[in-house]
């Protein structure tokens, strides 16, 4: 960097800033039509305050009306402080004043207002105000006539990088401006993307999430080299950045990394998808959303997981909707050795097709399966498929309905059965004949 050079650059944009000073502002003229721009602005504040009220009270119905009136709602005020301010540029010019305040200051009020609307259509409030701000400055400077001054003087302002390169403030200005709007227009094109599949019945689920996700990647991507790049900057200089984050993945990020590449896993692989109905760990729910890091799983109290995808990747996961959402369900019943087992067996069945969630096909089967100490163990075998509706509710309504055909039947339920031995020992007689 020319450090005598900048210097000259910096002296030689604040002597022309200082004689625009002296011959446009410190003069009685000037003072007094900065007193009446400022007065004109609080006449319009005060008139603003009655049309915006009736602005906002009107009922708007479709999302486009309401932004339209944010919008009005954001430019009365300005509209009216620049139609006072051409009533007074009138005046000035009807007694022959000098009125460059009032002519810059119309200028830079009537180049916001215009560039406010242009931005309007702009959803994302951060991006349409700062690309108003930064369009208003290059007016603003273009207006004071000082632009190429000032665009001279970044350019000088710069920080040496080696081999008799230098990276000058305004290419970095440059660079993060086109930056910010190429990852920005990129976002909107994912969008798009996303809704088109969405759309498309072509592909499953996760194939469109898949697809989305790639798509998101590569667009923020190509945003961020073109971005650069249109800035004139040199990407080798990224070299060295990109060298640094790739030993902070490889020691630092290894759980993110790994988490990361084991959801696009899940997603080619198809073998868990959003809606499915998992278990892990003891928690058990419905997939409600596969994140680049993590998958969320709603349980059936509401409560929502946020599992790692490498968890889903190294762990055994139960998926009862994987090829389908049939699922079999198994309730043990115990009967005393004398209830009659075929009675029970029947009852058992139509407890199960009585009940609201069961299938009729496959039929439910009750199955004798042993002969324990204390009696006769059946199971009932039946099948449901809405596992995302629970699993226990469905079994506890057939136990009720068990509990209550057996009682009308007279099918008992058996009782721990103990044989009891006592241990001959010296007295145990004797106490055993005075306490009976």
């Amino acid at each position: 960097m020319d450090l005598s050079r900048t210097i000259r650059d910096i002296t030689a944009w604040a002597n022309q800033t200082a004689d625009w000073a002296v011959a446009h502002v410190l003069s009685l003229a000037t003072l007094g039509q900065l007193i009446a721009i400022a007065l004109s602005f609080i006449v319009a504040r005060l008139a603003a305050r009655p049309i915006k009220r009736w602005i906002a009270a009107q009922t708007m119905q479709a999302t486009a009306a309401e932004r339209t009136r944010d919008v009005m709602l954001l430019l009365v005020t300005p509209a009216i402080w620049l139609v006072l301010q051409i009533i007074l540029l009138q005046g000035a010019k009807e007694i022959q004043l000098d009125n460059v305040p009032l002519r810059i200051s119309i200028n830079l009020l009537a180049a916001w207002l215009l560039i406010r609307l242009l931005t309007a259509p702009v959803r994302n409030p951060v991006m349409a105000r700062l690309i108003a701000v930064v369009a208003w400055s290059v007016a603003a400077l273009n207006i004071l006539g000082i632009l190429d001054q000032t665009m001279v003087l970044l350019e000088h302002v710069a920080i040496p990088m080696g081999k008799g390169s230098a990276l000058s403030i305004r290419n970095v200005l440059i660079a993060v401006l086109a930056l910010v709007i190429f990852v920005w227009m990129a976002l909107i094109a994912s969008q798009f993307v996303e809704q088109r599949l969405s759309r498309t019945q072509s592909f499953t689920p996760s194939a469109r999430l898949l697809l989305t996700k790639i798509a998101r990647f590569l667009l923020v991507a190509v945003a961020i080299v073109v971005g650069l790049g249109s800035a004139g900057l040199d990407l080798t200089f990224f070299a060295f950045f990109g060298g640094a984050l790739a030993v902070a993945v490889g020691f630092g990020l290894q759980r993110v990394t790994s988490n990361l590449f084991s959801g696009f896993i899940l997603l080619m692989d198809r073998s868990i998808k959003p809606g499915d109905v998992i278990e892990i760990e003891g928690t058990y729910g419905w997939i409600n959303k596969l994140a680049t890091r993590y998958t969320s799983v709603i349980t059936r109290d509401g409560t929502e997981y946020l599992v790692p995808n490498e968890d889903l990747i190294t762990q055994v996961v139960v998926n009862w909707s994987h090829s389908n959402r049939l699922v079999r369900q198994h309730v043990k019943v115990l009967i005393s050795y004398d209830s009659d087992v075929s009675v029970a067996r029947r009852l058992c069945i139509e407890s199960a097709k009585e009940t609201e969630r069961v299938l009729e096909t496959p039929a439910p089967l009750c199955m004798l399966l042993d002969f324990t100490d204390n009696g006769v163990q059946l199971e009932l075998r039946f099948w449901i498929e809405d596992p995302q509706n629970g699993i226990t509710n469905v079994q506890s309504a057939v136990r009720l309905r068990i509990w209550d055909k057996f009682n009308a039947s007279g099918i008992r339920f058996p009782f721990p059965q103990r044989d009891v031995h006592l241990v001959d020992a010296p007295g145990l007689k004797g106490i055993w004949r005075d306490e009976t």
